[in-house]
Parts: structure tokens; sequence; C-alpha cells
């Protein structure tokens, strides 16, 4: 129950963020340039799952809430590794604070998870 696996051929579109720098910058008032660091940078990867079917959304998308709910990964409580459907593998946890659903004018359902590489 400790990892996820996204397989060619589905429509599960991933895309690596740019990472977020952790520092705050500003200019003083005889504007000077200070940068506060608050420690290391961090990347996040998104997942997208555009335009499923009921069908598709009740397996995957309530597969998904179900494999984020067990004990072992927790939400956000536990990191779990991610192979991605180009074989590529991260340590990663969910990183957002809720679990949404959209609906298009279609009657299609849609999710976007946000996932923090450790």
């Amino acid at each position: 129950m400790s990892d996820l696996t996204l397989e060619r051929g589905r429509v599960v579109p991933y895309q690596t963020q740019e990472q977020k720098i952790n520092q705050e910058r500003y200019l003083t008032e005889s504007y000077n340039t200070k940068v506060v660091n608050y420690g290391s940078n961090a990347q996040y990867l998104e997942l997208s799952f555009k335009h499923l079917t009921k069908d598709n959304y009740d397996g995957t998308v309530n597969g998904l809430k179900t494999w984020f709910d067990d004990s072992s990964i927790n939400w956000s409580m536990n990191s779990f590794t991610m192979l991605d459907e180009n074989g590529i593998s991260y340590t990663v946890r969910l990183w957002q604070n809720n679990f949404k659903m959209a609906v298009d004018g279609a009657g299609r359902y849609s999710v976007k998870l946000i996932l923090k590489v450790e």
C-alpha cells in the first residue's frame, strides 16, 4: 500500500512544477536588496485527471480516495513511492488540504493532486 504507479496509455498527465524557492525578497527604503532564506527549496508534482466519465470517476478517483485514506498513507501523514509513466520513481506525499473533484459542463469529472517531492 506504499506505492502509486501510473501506467502508459492512461489519461493521467503529470507535470513537474517549478521549484518553489523558500526565500523572501524585498527592497529596503534605500533600495538595497534583502533576501531572507527559510531553508531548502521544494519541488512539487501535479497530477491531473481530466474529462473522466462517471465509470472512470468511480474507479479511478474513488480508488485514489480510498488509497490515500488508508492508514498506511493517511492522506499527507506518510510519504509513498510514485512511479510515473516514464518509469521515474519519486518519494512524495500529498500536499493539499482538500481532495476536490470538479464536474465540467459536459458532466465529465476531473481532479488535481499536488504531491511534494521528499
